[in-house]
């Protein structure tokens, strides 16, 4: 079997609400698909969750042309020779967010060819149901987040993560901080997300944290320049609750030194923009062999969502799914059979391949 054509679809979603965090806002949320064709038919799909104003060109001149004549059988061998295959190395970004695209569509095109879900493929169906957080709440008035903080509690989500952390919002901040923690009560988990404010400053960081202490967080999320290993390990040692990072690194070395030092308690790396299925599952084991709990950043399309299902399901050591219930992706229209959520818990898709199609209706409907 062989790759015949690589196709990216840019489609987006339009927000009725602005979403807001520490460095930007939207209008509306963003998703390029990636359909890769072999020459029996067979059709698989990924996500390239990168810079949205360069993945499709990236797809189009570059990484698309070079996945033809490829066998999608073997997605961990197409990934290696599109990362290796030019002589100016590509390591981390955007190119490697197409790279993991790809890759993900070859093991949905693999499961399919096989017939079976892609969990078969990576070990063998360890558990059900996946345990799940609800995210996202963006910032805006303190009452309304809280609202919704009680809403996700009360449909059995453990923990619900919020963005906070933008320049001069800090005692608008507080007071939101506040009116979730009220809403979701003692027991339920606070996930404060301040999207690299505060980049290589962890002493501020260490004060906003200190001061958010009081509502008892579950984690402080993405304070610090993602690569800025020796601030981390600072933080970490003086912030009275966990520290989560890693979506913003890419490949197994890109987590080695954040291992090796022990710069946090959770990792979040994300299986559209590290390296795909087979890096990530190497990062989740290495993470767990260190003693850090890996925990995957999710927040893009029902692609994304398909796949870490299907690696969590095989893979126990991976604790809490993010789970987006907020009806602002391209999400729960992708998969063949219903996504089903149960008091905070998400069922494993059980269709051959990913389980998620992009038809032509949703093309249609999320047109750019």
């Amino acid at each position: 079997m062989k790759i015949t054509r690589v196709t990216p679809i840019p489609l987006a979603r339009r927000l009725e609400r602005v979403q807001r965090n520490s460095k930007m806002q939207r209008d509306r949320r963003r998703f390029t698909f990636v359909v890769v064709e072999t020459d029996t038919g067979l059709q698989g799909i990924g996500d390239a969750y990168g810079d949205q104003e360069l993945v499709v060109p990236l797809l189009e001149r570059r990484v698309g042309p070079a996945a033809i004549g490829l066998d999608p059988r073997q997605p961990e061998a197409v990934f290696q020779q599109l990362f290796t295959a030019r002589p100016f190395w590509e390591t981390a970004g955007s190119m490697i967010c197409c790279m993991s695209a790809i890759e993900v569509a070859c093991w949905d095109i693999l499961g399919q060819y096989e017939g079976v879900p892609v969990y078969e493929l990576l070990g063998g169906k360890q558990r059900e149901w996946i345990p799940a957080y609800a995210s996202d709440l963006h910032w805006e008035e303190a009452g309304r987040m809280a609202e919704k903080a009680g809403q996700y509690k009360d449909q059995g989500f453990s923990a619900v993560k919020t963005h906070i952390g933008a320049p001069g919002q800090g005692e608008a901040d507080l007071k939101r901080i506040a009116a979730m923690r009220a809403a979701i009560g003692p027991d339920c988990g606070l996930m404060l997300d301040v999207n690299t404010a505060w980049n290589h400053d962890w002493q501020l960081a260490l004060e906003y944290g200190q001061a958010w202490s009081e509502w008892n967080p579950f984690w402080l999320e993405e304070p610090l320049c993602p690569v800025d290993i020796q601030s981390h390990v600072k933080l970490r040692n003086a912030l009275p609750y966990p520290l989560a990072t890693g979506e913003n690194l890419y490949l197994t070395f890109g987590y080695e030194s954040l291992f090796r030092e022990m710069a946090c308690d959770y990792v979040l790396p994300d299986v559209l923009r590290c390296g795909g299925l087979g890096q990530m599952r190497t990062i989740c084991r290495n993470a767990v062999a260190h003693g850090i709990t890996p925990t995957p950043h999710n927040y893009s399309s029902g692609v994304g969502l398909a796949a870490t299902l299907h690696l969590m399901a095989a893979e126990t050591g991976i604790e809490l799914l993010e789970y987006d219930p907020t009806g602002t992706a391209i999400y729960e229209e992708l998969f063949l059979d219903p996504i089903e959520v149960d008091q905070g818990n998400v069922r494993v898709p059980d269709t051959p391949g990913l389980g998620v199609r992009l038809t032509p209706e949703l093309i249609e409907k999320y047109k750019v």
